[in-house]
């Protein structure tokens, strides 16, 4: 079942605020929004048990474990072959990030993560190797001005009036 889409304005400012930093304790979040960290943390759980907040990680310096060289590839798979034979190949490599199926030139999108470019020549052979693999294009990133930016969510509920209008 999809999760219900409605948020409320409260809800949307939570999830704002969980954005920029998802340590923040419960009394933080409600003093942020305007609630008593009880209520907050009963919104967060019910936003969580709704599939919108899918989990909580630590974000990762790639360069400093390591990892400097980070490249998207796309694929093309081979004619004839059904759309989701690649994805669990792909997810058994453990320098692929993310995995998406795609429109366009390609059918997926991969990010890769290497040490070196060396490292990166490595992978995209397997990746090439990999079954119903037809095609490969590789792009190797210069730079990363900006990413994980925080997700632009809207308020879909209209919020309750809580004051008098006011007259003449």
């Amino acid at each position: 079942m999809p999760p219900d889409p409605k948020l409320s304005v409260t809800d949307a400012r939570i999830l704002a605020a969980l954005q920029r930093d998802g340590r923040l304790s419960y009394a933080e979040i409600g003093a942020a929004v305007g609630m008593s960290g009880p209520s907050a943390h009963e919104r967060v759980k019910k936003l969580e048990a709704r599939g919108i907040i899918t989990g909580y990680m630590a974000a990762v310096d790639p360069a400093s474990v390591g990892l400097g060289v980070l490249a998207f590839m796309s694929v093309t798979q081979a004619p004839g072959t059904i759309a989701d034979d690649l994805a669990t190949d792909f997810a058994a490599i453990p320098e692929v990030e993310a995995c998406h199926r795609i429109a366009g030139q390609g059918d997926y999108l991969l990010k890769i993560w290497a040490s070196s470019t060396g490292d990166l020549e490595r992978v995209v052979r397997i990746v090439q190797d990999t079954r119903h693999v037809w095609r490969t294009e590789t792009d190797v990133v210069f730079s990363t001005p900006f990413e994980r930016r925080p997700l632009p969510i809207r308020a879909t509920e209209k919020p309750l009036r809580t004051d008098p209008p006011r007259e003449g």
